[in-house]
């Protein structure tokens, strides 16, 4: 945090008041106090406030008219919301309108000071010269400006897309990364679900904690208690030493529980009791561990349809959707797919250091029409492997995709083939689709030439590389 921030707060109660401003004006930040409502929001109108603390509950007006009237008037100023009638409820739908942060009182006011200096620190809220514009461009980009200051390595690519539920996603992930509440991601496989759950987390205050993601679907059923809450010395065969579990690992940070329908539901009851307590027991102990996790699930499945059918317990159901997130198909964002076609462009590109490449119209005007069954997954791969087999061209035409080479495969078995094949020199990558296109010939060089379009002297020349005959 850099520079004299400017912090309005309003109660009244003037002992709340009194509390915060003495706290907080030992710490460089400028108090402004008001224990009328009204003469607040004509501040907040008339001056630059970095941050509006507000009660909930006060005679004049209450804090959701505050929120509003900010939201409305000075969307780039944020806004903490605290009360002492304690409800979840109203603290989620707050964070979802528009609310910063939600302060339950009695509060510590370090703690508060704590959340307000991490907010007052965020890359957003230190360039105040930013403008509405700026960000409503951002947005427009398939990129955040916001989340991609606080991108470091390792993090993820950011979510890209102009549907308009994409656009919202954009406009509330403050909000659902920077709060400990579950969040429930759902949508067909290839969606995008682990993208977004990733771009939660590198933008939470957790990201610098650990990260574990555990992909349930993947789990031996007799080994998912213990990978999820780790085991001690001879708690089963084969347990020869103590073993950390997930939620040990993750302490402190995000553990993604990908495709968490398919948990047991035996160990689902455990996993419930981690979301009420905070607390967990390893395989083989009695003894409690307490767990400061934040949770992330992902699921592809009709929950109400697993709930119904026994599959999927309805309050862990409850428990993991406090925050749901329903990320669209493909087909249902058409205005996204060249713009999601020609962001791969570029990554492959640059992945295989290789000029950049364009896409002809007949190839747009081909991935328009498609039904994209495996979404975003699918068109990753096929343009993955236009941009390989049109290594040596500036345009990737729909030829380069729908090689006879691939025309014994369905889109499935394509896509894994593409999605499980090493990250390889292009070179390399060409001789790969020469020996596929020999195998299909059962080794004749000319006709497998011919599959791959290129001269009986191309192919010669590409095996002697490799002294392959």
């Amino acid at each position: 945090m850099t520079g004299k921030y400017k912090v309005l707060i309003i109660d009244d109660d003037e002992s709340i008041l009194n509390l915060i401003t003495d706290h907080f004006s030992e710490h460089d930040l400028q108090i402004e106090s008001h224990s009328c409502p009204v003469k607040a929001l004509k501040s907040i109108r008339d001056n630059a406030i970095d941050l509006v603390i507000s009660d909930v509950k006060m005679n004049e007006l209450s804090g959701d008219d505050v929120l509003n009237f900010v939201l409305e008037n000075k969307p780039g100023t944020g806004v903490f919301l605290m009360t002492g009638y304690g409800n979840i409820n109203h603290g989620i739908n707050a964070m979802k309108k528009g609310a910063s942060d939600y302060i339950t009182k009695p509060f510590c006011p370090d703690d508060l000071l704590s959340r307000v200096k991490e907010f007052l620190s965020r890359p957003e809220t230190n360039n105040p010269d930013q403008t509405e514009h700026d960000t409503t461009v951002a947005l427009t980009n398939g990129t955040r400006a916001k989340s991609n200051s606080t991108q470091k390595k390792g993090s993820p690519n950011l979510f890209i897309g102009e549907h308009p539920k994409i656009k919202r996603l954009h406009s509330i992930l403050d909000r659902l990364a920077n709060n400990d509440a579950p969040v429930f991601i759902r949508g067909e496989s290839g969606t995008g679900k682990e993208v977004f759950a990733n771009l939660i987390h590198f933008t939470s205050r957790r990201r610098e904690k650990p990260y574990v993601k555990i992909n349930c679907a993947n789990l031996p059923s007799e080994l998912v208690e213990s990978t999820l809450f780790g085991h001690i010395k001879g708690s089963f065969t084969g347990a020869i030493t103590d073993s950390k579990g997930a939620f040990e690992t993750a302490e402190g940070g995000t553990l993604l529980l990908d495709e968490v329908t398919e948990i047991n539901i035996n160990v689902q009851a455990k996993l419930l009791r981690v979301l009420q307590e905070r607390e967990y027991t390893k395989v083989g102990s009695q003894q409690s561990v307490k767990s400061d996790v934040r949770i992330i699930a992902t699921s592809n499945r009709n929950l109400t349809k697993a709930v119904n059918e026994g599959i999927f317990r309805q309050d862990l159901y409850y428990r993991l959707n406090v925050f749901p997130v329903s990320l669209p198909p493909l087909r249902d964002r058409r205005e996204d797919i060249l713009v999601l076609a020609e962001h791969f462009v570029t990554k492959f590109c640059d992945q295989y250091c290789i000029n950049s490449k364009l896409l002809s119209a007949d190839m747009k005007s081909y991935l328009t029409s498609i039904e994209w069954k495996g979404n975003v997954r699918e068109l990753e791969n096929l343009v993955h492997r236009g941009v390989i087999m049109a290594y040596n061209d500036d345009i990737i035409n729909v030829d380069h995709v729908l090689d006879n080479i691939f025309e014994d495969y369905d889109d499935v078995c394509t896509e894994v083939v593409l999605a499980d094949m090493p990250l390889l020199p292009i070179e390399e990558m060409e001789l790969q689709m020469i020996r596929r296109a020999l195998e299909k010939t059962n080794g004749n060089q000319k006709e497998a030439a011919q599959l791959l379009e290129i001269s009986d002297r191309t192919i010669r020349n590409k095996l002697r590389k490799i002294n392959f005959s």
